[in-house]
């Protein structure tokens, strides 16, 4: 749950019942990482994803089970299932269809080349909050290239297609690379071609096991200025940062990952426990790192507390401790997004003309 709200979104209902839920500490969501193979090796990947065929210390569909029963148990209502790519496990239809049983909503990110027919019927099936499906590029060519998979393009708009004709909610999520960044314009045409609501997020990060190779495709600085002076209107309420907290981290959400590790969340890797070896309760209710990122706030980072972009800033803990080793720093991948919709924002007239840079980032070189 990210606390970054508008008025207007706080007072819708379903905010109202996360916000109770942060609240009191119960378990809301569960990002769940079922399997890391992978049948594309895009070169952005956080993961350091398998080939589709690797052994791996995969949960079994009984534990998985058993584990979903669990979040039921404690009053968990929403499951996104990722991976890897989810549909490499052949049993994820029977996990899914028992989520379901378990009255818990159910939302799937996959890459969407391996949805057929028949898949897309069971898929259709189980009713999901919606199928969130990756695309790199608005052609063949950049598309390809990023996933390094023959084809997937074609069979991603095939996935796209057939759920669209079983009405399915879906999603075309998309990073901004380098490589993709001049097509916005076309992605969300053809987003809207095959029936999905456009997402993009132009944070790129390491990968989990600290290789940095990802970053060579993440926008250059000049890129960020170019693609909010394309986002941000002259309409735009100057931004009012309102929430004690930067993030919803340790309040309502973890992460597992397909041993059955858990996580605060996706990109904060610090481990909680593993329910081969403890009860899912136990860890919700006693892990130190849970308690550590459920007293979070603003308050306790020490720069940021005090930074004049604060309001701009789309700030991630776990991001700020792949970084510097520390998770109350700041993130300089998030700050010189910050930065550069300040520029925006003033060439705009929506912030004055001296707004400041903080101190602590005025002999940074973003460019």
């Amino acid at each position: 749950m990210c606390d970054n709200a508008t008025l207007s979104e706080r007072d819708n209902p379903y905010t109202r019942i996360l916000t109770k839920m942060a609240r009191q500490h119960r378990l809301f969501a569960v990002h769940w990482e079922l399997t890391y193979r992978c049948n594309a090796t895009c070169a952005h990947c956080y993961l350091d994803v398998l080939p589709p065929r690797a052994r791996a210390d995969e949960l079994t569909t009984g534990e998985i089970k058993n584990l979903l029963d669990q979040i039921a148990a404690l009053g968990g209502l929403h499951i996104t299932f990722s991976g890897g790519e989810i549909f490499l496990r052949r049993d994820f239809i029977a996990i899914a269809e028992h989520a379901r049983r378990k009255r818990l909503a159910i939302r799937l990110l996959t890459n969407g080349t391996l949805i057929n027919s028949a898949r897309a019927d069971r898929i259709a099936a189980l009713h999901p909050t919606a199928v969130e499906i990756s695309v790199y590029g608005a052609d063949a060519a950049t598309h390809n290239t990023i996933t390094r998979q023959p084809r997937s393009f074609e069979l991603t708009l095939r996935a796209f297609h057939l759920l669209r004709a079983r009405g399915v909610h879906l999603v075309m999520k998309t990073p901004l690379l380098r490589e993709n960044v001049r097509q916005l314009g076309a992605l969300r045409a053809l987003a809207s071609t095959v029936g999905a609501r456009f997402q993009y997020d132009a944070t790129l990060t390491a990968k989990d096991n600290g290789d940095a190779t990802p970053l060579a495709h993440q926008l250059t600085f000049a890129d960020l200025i170019e693609l909010f002076r394309a986002e941000i209107t002259a309409h735009d309420p100057a931004p009012r940062r309102e929430s004690p907290r930067a993030c919803g981290i340790g309040l309502s959400s973890l992460t597992i990952d397909p041993s059955g590790n858990i996580f605060p969340c996706v990109q904060t890797r610090i481990l909680a426990g593993n329910v081969r070896a403890q009860s899912l309760k136990k860890i919700w209710n006693a892990a130190p790192v849970l308690r550590e990122l459920h007293a979070l706030t603003w308050a306790a980072l020490p720069v940021c507390r005090a930074c004049e972009l604060r309001s701009l800033c789309a700030r991630c803990h776990g991001i700020a401790r792949a970084e510097r080793g520390d998770l109350r720093a700041p993130a300089r991948a998030n700050c010189r997004v910050a930065v550069a919709r300040r520029q925006v924002m003033i060439e705009k007239k929506i912030l004055p003309p001296h707004f400041p840079i903080p101190a602590h980032l005025q002999e940074e070189n973003f460019t």
